[in-house]
């Protein structure tokens, strides 16, 4: 008897891998039992495939159809033909595609380490306080830092909305130092802090001098920033921006938390990490133009399961540890 043949012949008869289990009970031979355990073996095989196929349906809605189709259609016939995949980074919460394809709760956030500028690097910075020219580096979001590094970090998302950035230290019993609000301020854009689909906004701006966030913190035991970023459908009246960071208190942003917090699902972007910027980029987070659906991807993405027209609500930590 061919073991490949009986399976096959089974599998047609459409039985659950439980039912073929307790069928072998009743088999007295050792042949059959082999025929029953390829089968199972085959049957678990089709599920996780079954699965894995869901799965990346689901993270293809998540970064095609919810944030690139967003964004406007490039003006020349020149397409993306670089294959684009995200990985879920954790457990994925969400894996209904239609359900994911459907909203337009997904926020793009991309976190740039500078390092001394390459010959070939097409964004070079000179920094007036450093030596030289820098070029801002994408990192993953999970990737530690070290204290003293200076990061950019730029923000897009596929709707219109308000967009609100609130900064706390972090520290390694895992309290936080005082909210400030960062951004929006007058002295970044005027204190425009609209987003829409392929408009990007980058924190600090290019004009402020420097043009980049120093990771140093007040205390010791120093872990770190944790950045909230909040997107609204309207202004917020109760925040009255300066050209300086508006120190909070605590609660404000606690009830902003509570209020419109929601579960987020991470996607990473495969590959992406260490590319330097691009012209565009540069250009788009400039306000000298917007990004097509042929210009780069942010590296991550954050999907939030709110309510419809709910404000969007997540958190950025920026952890000081070991690393490069």
């Amino acid at each position: 008897m061919d073991i490949g043949n009986d399976t096959e012949a089974v599998a047609r008869k459409g039985m659950s891998a439980v039912a073929l289990r307790r069928l072998s009970l009743t088999f007295s031979s050792r042949r059959a039992r082999q025929i029953v355990a390829a089968l199972c073996s085959v049957l678990l095989c089709m599920a996780g495939a079954s699965s894995a196929t869901q799965d990346e349906d689901a993270t293809r809605g998540l970064w095609d159809t919810a944030f690139l189709q967003k964004r406007p259609a490039a003006k020349t016939a020149a397409n993306r033909t670089r294959q684009i995949r995200y990985r879920s980074v954790g457990a994925p919460k969400v894996t209904n595609a239609r359900y994911l394809a459907a909203r337009d709760s997904v926020v793009g956030v991309t976190v740039w380490r500078l390092r001394p500028s390459a010959s070939a690097d097409e964004v070079r910075q000179l920094v007036h306080d450093a030596e030289g020219e820098w070029t801002p580096e994408r990192i993953s979001a999970d990737a530690p830092l070290q204290e003293g590094q200076h990061v950019q970090i730029t923000i897009e998302a596929p709707r219109a909305g308000y967009l609100y950035v609130f900064d706390r230290e972090m520290y390694a019993d895992k309290t936080y130092g005082d909210p400030y609000l960062i951004f929006p301020t007058n002295a970044i854009r005027g204190g425009d802090n609209k987003v829409m689909a392929g408009r990007v906004v980058e924190i600090p701006a290019p004009e402020d001098e420097p043009p980049y966030y120093t990771l140093k913190g007040n205390r010791p035991d120093y872990a770190g920033e944790v950045l909230t970023v909040l997107i609204t459908d309207r202004p917020l009246a109760e925040l009255a921006i300066g050209r300086k960071p508006l120190k909070l208190p605590e609660a404000q942003v606690a009830a902003y938390e509570k209020r419109w917090g929601a579960v987020v699902d991470n996607l990473e972007l495969v590959g992406g990490a260490g590319s330097p910027m691009t012209l565009n980029e540069k250009a788009a987070a400039e306000g000298k133009r917007l990004l097509t659906r042929a210009d780069s991807l942010p590296q991550t993405l954050y999907r939030i399961r709110s309510k419809p027209g709910a404000p969007l609500l997540l958190s950025v930590p920026l952890r000081v540890g070991a690393g490069d």
